[in-house]
């Protein structure tokens, strides 16, 4: 299963070995990451990152990549975790997510014609 959305790191990623019976033993890096659920509860989720993008994310940004930090990430094989509670899965693309959201509620434009503009209290 393919799935996208916002995560938030719980610590930083890590140099893991993974076994694969078609290529051995392969080294990816392991992101432990949390989904807010719609209940307010959290999911928690293990992701790992395969290959060279992976690297040169982790790489380039690890002073960025700390517990807390808000993620777009997009999985494939997404699936229930085998021991631990939560899903795991294999990231495909990732960024981070931006520091504050657009608001829903758009606020008026001051040099809107519409809006009366400020006077210094001063004026002669």
């Amino acid at each position: 299963m393919k799935g996208s959305g916002l995560f938030f790191l719980t610590s930083r990623p890590s140099l893991v070995r993974l076994h694969s019976p078609d290529s051995g033993d392969l080294h990816a890096w392991q992101f432990s990451l949390l989904e807010r659920t719609k209940r307010g509860g959290v999911q928690p989720l293990i992701a790992y990152w395969k290959g060279n993008d992976g690297a040169m994310f982790v790489q380039i940004h690890a002073a960025r990549l700390v517990g807390g930090c808000a993620l777009n990430v997009e999985l494939e094989r997404v699936r229930p975790h085998p021991s631990r509670d939560g899903l795991e899965g294999f990231i495909t693309g990732c960024s981070f997510a931006p520091e504050r959201w657009p608001s829903y509620h758009a606020e008026p434009c001051i040099d809107s014609p519409n809006q009366p503009r400020p006077v210094a209290a001063n004026h002669p």
